[in-house]
């Protein structure tokens, strides 16, 4: 009997032991649930969050709103955030899914209505998206259509007002508003925050520049066409076209052709320019002056290589004749005067060897020979076997005629504060004979086609073959043309670029697709359309269409 009661007993403890087990789990749990509603309660009635407990997602959609735009230099909009409009509908809603597709169709385009029409058709779904990207005029005709069933969904994008036209230079950003290319991806951290950056483009020159760009570009058959415009005083870029180029509005293909920025990731053999560069450093570094006589009857015979001219002169030529004939020959014989040490230097200085400055993340490292020889010092004096980007021939260009004043090349407006400091980099007499040879070759050497009356402007034409399997192309041309204006107070520097142009569809009018026959005349249809702008007059004392000959011995003025 006693050991009944007893085992009662201890079922009677399990079960209380167990009850309470229980009862603790129970109230651990309202505890936690308590707990949970008091915090949501106190957060509700205190707003304001951390910023390290808001979700990631919440914090890229309060900066997205307020991402600052991106400005010309003279406060035109170039990229700025705008609202747009998704359009969804909900099959529960809607009774007559047919009508209400031609109702929409009315207003917009539709991709596949027959597709749509079953989406719609289907209850079970619950919503369905029609279109993306619909205006605000639109979505407000729409909406007072008063449709059943169907909700316009506001979101924020990239606006780029301009399209293709600053497409290289300004860049876009991807669905998550972070910047991918030009500007965008250079002051993206800035313009996150909320800050609105000024360019150092003018949107004016740019819609100019890129109209004779491509318009040449069709014509030369080329393929593809860089144009930069810089300011000389401040290093600021006024103008850089690209073409291809593409609409940053739409969708993007980076493995395309057109999203390649030519002005800075792609690399050429510049060619001629760079008789600029080697006589520049033979007359502030030794003993030639413009009147310095090199023998060019012959061509040059180093090793297994041969150096010949494009347009012979056979006789000895002056440093002067040298730039105005673009002789490689006759630049050979500077370089090897000058000597290999001197003009490496002089060409590190001023940039040719390093990448370029430009605070864009689309640029690439120029193509420096591994070896630097006899071969290499006279080949170099005329831009074969270096390849460099048309922004570093502008920056290089600019380090001779910018007054020796000292700053990197930049594509957002600097501020008056800044100041810019000058260096003893070249002489006075130095610059002054380099800006009289440059407008010298306008006016009787090979960029006589950059020539405008009334106009004093400086530039050195260029024309290099592309090597492919260790051999030079002459059917496949690099053709440019750098020049500088005004030169007697040179204030802007450009560069105009085809990659292979043509003069026709032979074979030999490729070979003829000079820079002096392309890039030059190019130049000087932009300057006409640009020099208004840019504040620079006609000198009517320089124009010689002003003199008539009066078949005799004097000229008279014509009023």
């Amino acid at each position: 009997m006693n050991n009944i009661l007893f085992s009662k007993s201890i079922e009677i403890n399990k079960k209380e032991k167990k009850y309470n087990k229980m009862l603790l789990i129970i109230s651990f749990l309202i505890g936690i649930l308590g707990l949970v509603i008091i915090m949501r309660l106190v957060e509700v009635s205190f707003p304001y969050k951390n910023v390290s407990m808001i979700d990631k997602n919440e914090i890229n959609k309060i900066d997205n709103k307020n991402r600052g735009m991106l400005l010309d230099r003279n406060n035109r909009i170039l990229a700025s955030n705008i609202y747009i409009y998704n359009l969804k509908a909900y099959p529960k809603k809607i009774k007559d899914p047919l009508h209400t597709i031609n109702m929409l169709s009315n207003h917009i385009s539709l991709n596949d209505s027959k597709v749509l029409l079953k989406k719609l058709k289907n209850k079970e779904k619950y919503e369905v998206l029609i279109k993306k990207n619909i205006t605000a005029p639109q979505a407000k005709k729409i909406n007072n259509l008063g449709i059943p069933g169907v909700e316009f969904v506001p979101v924020i994008k990239r606006f780029y007002p301009h399209r293709e036209i600053t497409s290289h230079f300004v860049g876009h950003v991807n669905g998550n508003m972070i910047g991918q290319l030009g500007a965008e991806r250079t002051f993206n951290n800035k313009l996150h925050k909320g800050e609105n950056i000024n360019l150092g483009i003018d949107i004016r020159l740019q819609y100019i520049v890129r109209d004779e760009l491509e318009k040449a570009s069709i014509k030369y058959n080329s393929k593809s066409a860089t144009a930069i415009i810089a300011d000389l005083n401040s290093g600021e870029i006024l103008s850089l076209v690209s073409l291809p180029d593409f609409n940053p509005n739409r969708s993007i293909n980076p493995e395309l052709n057109s999203y390649t920025n030519t002005a800075t990731l792609n690399l050429y053999e510049m060619g001629s320019t760079f008789k600029m560069f080697t006589i520049t450093a033979a007359l502030d570094l030794s003993k030639v002056n413009l009147e310095t006589k090199f023998d060019a009857s012959k061509s040059i015979k180093i090793a297994n290589y041969e150096i010949k001219d494009y347009k012979p002169q056979n006789r000895i030529l002056s440093t002067k004749e040298i730039f105005l004939n673009s002789s490689n020959i006759g630049s050979s014989l500077i370089a090897l005067e000058l000597g290999k040490l001197k003009l490496k230097n002089f060409y590190e200085k001023i940039g040719l060897l390093n990448i370029s400055n430009i605070n864009l993340t689309e640029k690439t490292k120029p193509i420096v020979p591994k070896k630097w020889g006899k071969i290499q010092t006279a080949t170099l004096s005329f831009g074969h076997g270096l390849s460099i980007s048309p922004i570093q021939m502008i920056e290089a260009s600019s380090k001779l005629f910018n007054n020796n004043l000292d700053y990197k090349t930049q594509i957002h407006k600097k501020n008056k504060e800044d100041k810019i400091k000058k260096t003893k980099f070249l002489s006075e007499n130095t610059i002054n004979a380099l800006e009289y040879l440059m407008y010298e070759n306008t006016v009787n050497g090979t960029a006589r086609k950059a020539h405008l009356n009334g106009f004093k402007i400086g530039g050195k034409t260029a024309t290099g073959e592309k090597a492919e399997k260790g051999k030079y192309d002459k059917t496949k041309l690099i053709s440019s043309f750098l020049s500088v204006f005004p030169i007697e107070n040179p204030k802007f520097i450009s560069l105009v670029l085809f990659d292979e142009p043509s003069l026709g569809n032979e074979r030999n009018y490729r070979e003829g697709a000079t820079g002096g026959k392309t890039a030059a005349p190019v130049t000087a249809k932009i300057y006409r359309r640009i020099f208004p702008i840019l504040g620079i007059t006609k000198n009517y004392n320089l124009d010689p269409e002003l003199l008539v000959d009066n078949k005799g011995e004097l000229n008279f003025v014509s009023y």
